[in-house]
């Protein structure tokens, strides 16, 4: 933790800050109040320990400035003897807990642990809500592509406008098409899917359209098609691009009309369906090829979604892993929660050219072999992990970091970029640096120094 020590006396702050540091944690120690507010201001802190009374602002007032300008910080008070009711008074006011004086350190440990598992649960659950805002439906994920997509849906979810949704196969094209028919007002209609790649051509048109008693040969029964099936709802017709080009035209033909017949009937049957098509196939290649009708084309992406592969969308990959891990620990029944740091470094390394669907795959195979309550590398196929490209540099020195340690270190990076890139163009002139930067040469010279400039 980021811990910043508030006290007048140089004793207490030297013993806080050799103690803190033996523990682990990054401490900066100042003697009075407006010190701790400028700190506060150049770096923030995830805990303040500060005396009750010091001299220009004491730890009341203190604690009110922080919590308006810093509020996700734990302030602790430091008390003498016989400012326990005052302390107490402050616990009311917002402070975490306080600290009388004299303390052992066995005390201080205690309590800094106590904010450091507090402030762990606080991050799992901001990451767990956000994990939840990053979704529409079944779709998880908030990368800037799929943020994009959840805007196309929200926009055209609500109206009756074709769609056509492309991407590699396993992207999650028919979880795409599920999500548009919740956003619209056919959400209580029925959705109705067919992969056109699954049947033979001769039978594509009788499982769209339908088909009369004896059309053919084994047509023992009116049947009605797909079309009407999924009248006043949704009809998804995956992989359109199998589509064998009789059919195609036929349906065009049902698209202009709003209307089907049946095989082996006359008159026309009038439908009320939305239309949502997908494909992993270049259809404006097939175009120029022949083999898809350019009518039919123009037609179906009125409204165009491209779902990008898995590989495209790394910052994607743990939040879809750790849903499927819930969703499949609960499905196996084990205790399966979370993913180790190796296991997140090989997820994050791995190419995917299965995509979700894959890594679905690895998540199950892993929920069922893991030993613990989480996943490990070792647990995960062999083809995820032996196979795995190097990370670049910067997801490297991330990946299996905290939210909270890889901020840190990405500021620290920052920083030091930043800082040498002001200096360089003024020459290594701090006071000039600090001008131009809005900064105070102090508060200049501390941060080079922090960051070893």
């Amino acid at each position: 933790m980021n811990v910043l020590v508030v006290d007048d006396e140089p004793a207490v702050r030297f013993s806080l800050v050799e103690l803190l540091e033996a523990a682990g944690h990054t401490v900066r120690a100042v003697e009075h109040g407006p010190a701790a507010l400028e700190a506060l201001a150049e770096e923030p802190a995830d805990l303040v320990l500060s005396d009750l009374r010091m001299p220009a602002l004491d730890g009341l007032a203190l604690m009110a400035e922080v919590r308006a300008r810093h509020p996700a910080t734990v302030f602790v008070l430091m008390t003498a003897y016989g400012d326990e009711r005052t302390a107490v008074a402050a616990l009311k006011e917002g402070a975490y807990d306080y600290l009388p004086k004299p303390f052992d350190n066995e005390e201080v440990r205690s309590l800094v642990r106590r904010v450091h598992e507090m402030l762990a649960l606080r991050a799992e659950n901001e990451r767990l809500r956000a994990e939840l805002a990053d979704r529409r439906g079944p779709l998880i994920g908030g990368s800037p592509a799929m943020r994009a997509i959840y805007e196309i849906i929200d926009r055209a979810g609500p109206t009756d406008a074709v769609v056509l949704i492309t991407g590699e196969s396993g992207t999650g094209k028919e979880l795409v098409a599920r999500a548009i028919h919740e956003a619209s007002r056919r959400r209580d209609g029925r959705f109705v899917a067919l992969n056109c790649g699954a049947l033979p051509p001769e039978l594509v048109e009788s499982e769209l359209f339908g088909h009369a008693r004896g059309a053919f040969t084994g047509a023992d029964r009116d049947r009605e098609g797909l079309f009407e099936a999924a009248s006043g709802g949704t009809l998804f017709l995956d992989e359109i691009g199998d589509l064998a080009l009789p059919a195609q035209a036929k349906l065009l033909r049902a698209l202009e009309d709003r209307a089907v017949r049946r095989l082996g009937e006359n008159r026309t049957r009038p439908v009320d369906v939305r239309l949502i098509a997908a494909t992993n196939r270049p259809l404006e290649r097939m175009v120029q090829d022949g083999t898809f009708r350019e009518d039919l084309l123009y037609r179906l992406r009125v409204i165009q979604i491209d779902i990008p592969p898995l590989r495209e969308r790394r910052e994607d990959i743990v939040p879809i892993a750790i849903h499927f891990i819930h969703e499949l620990a609960a499905r196996h029944g084990r205790r399966v929660e979370d993913l180790a740091p190796d296991a997140r470094r090989a997820l994050l390394a791995y190419d995917w050219p299965g995509n979700v669907r894959e890594l679905r795959n690895a998540i199950e195979r892993a929920v069922v072999l893991a030993n613990g309550p989480a996943l490990t590398a070792a647990d995960l196929p062999a083809s995820v992990t032996g196979s795995a490209a190097p990370l670049r540099p910067a997801e490297a020195a991330l990946a299996g970091l905290s939210y909270r340690d890889a901020l840190a270190r990405a500021r620290r990076d920052f920083d030091r970029a930043f800082l040498s890139a002001a200096l360089e163009r003024h020459g290594g002139n701090i006071t000039r640096a600090a001008e131009e930067l809005g900064l105070h040469r102090q508060s200049l010279q501390k941060l080079l120094k922090k960051a070893g400039l």
